[in-house]
């Protein structure tokens, strides 16, 4: 039985891979970026690597608004995240399973070993609250050493597909969808356990700041996209690291 229900659960994968590609190529995608790498939706030309941060509800339009490239998404190991890891392995990106619950530790090395992959994250996942940052992602940025790029996805029509804990967006034909690379953050490496939650709130807020700015520039005011860099802004790091070395990368 387990057999058959695997082979059917990566049938219906193919299926549901084949659909939305059909349906995103109706879709109208406004992409933006800070720094040239830091995107999963360009191939890299340094060897520098990224840890994308992304909503749970937003992973349907991250996988199929654009190509990704030399990308991994880190994937719960409860059995919902098994139809997930099929999805995105046929869609082109290397499941890494693990949680903040649940196989992290494993997870972080299996990352540490590839090198050559960006990671995408959803720090509210995978059992909620909705969009609630964990620290799990400030945790594996400074192991891994790959700064965290703040994103922000939002689609101008779209169905909420309900979810356990959360919606999941599907953007309905001819809709556009507007994706935010924001600047990339650099957590200092080895970054101590009580220092965690000061650094996800930090990157909580940013995405809070893209998304209204892609929310704005959705409904027509193109000077919004000014805002989205903030390489120049000294304060563009906790408040109480004085450091400077704790700044985002440029």
């Amino acid at each position: 039985m387990k057999i058959r229900s695997r082979w059917f659960n990566i049938i219906l994968s193919y299926l549901a891979t084949f659909c939305l590609r059909l349906l995103f190529l109706t879709v109208r995608v406004q992409h933006r970026r800070i720094v040239d790498d830091a995107t999963p939706y360009s191939r890299p030309h340094s060897v520098q690597r990224f840890t994308f941060c992304m909503w749970h509800d937003q992973i349907v339009l991250a996988v199929f608004s654009l190509r990704t490239w030399n990308l991994a998404g880190l994937i719960s190991q409860h059995r919902d995240g098994g139809y997930l890891a099929d999805s995105v392995l046929i869609a082109g990106i290397q499941p890494v399973r693990g949680s903040t619950s649940r196989g992290g530790a494993e997870a972080v090395r299996e990352i540490l070993d590839r090198p050559d992959l960006h990671l995408a994250m959803t720090p509210d996942g995978p059992r909620g609250p909705r969009r609630e940052m964990k620290e799990g992602i400030v945790y594996i940025s400074s192991r891994s050493r790959r700064p965290i790029v703040p994103t922000a996805l939002v689609c101008n029509r779209y169905w909420a597909i309900p979810g356990h804990w959360s919606d999941m967006a599907i953007p309905k034909p001819f809709s556009k969808v507007i994706l935010i690379a924001g600047t990339p953050i650099t957590v200092p490496p080895e970054l101590p356990r009580e220092e965690m939650a000061m650094w996800a709130e930090f990157v909580n807020a940013e995405m809070a700041r893209l998304e209204l700015i892609a929310l704005r520039m959705q409904n027509g005011d193109a000077a919004a996209a000014d805002g989205i860099d903030r390489t120049a802004d000294p304060d563009y790091r906790p408040r109480s690291q004085p450091d400077s070395s704790t700044s985002a990368a440029a």
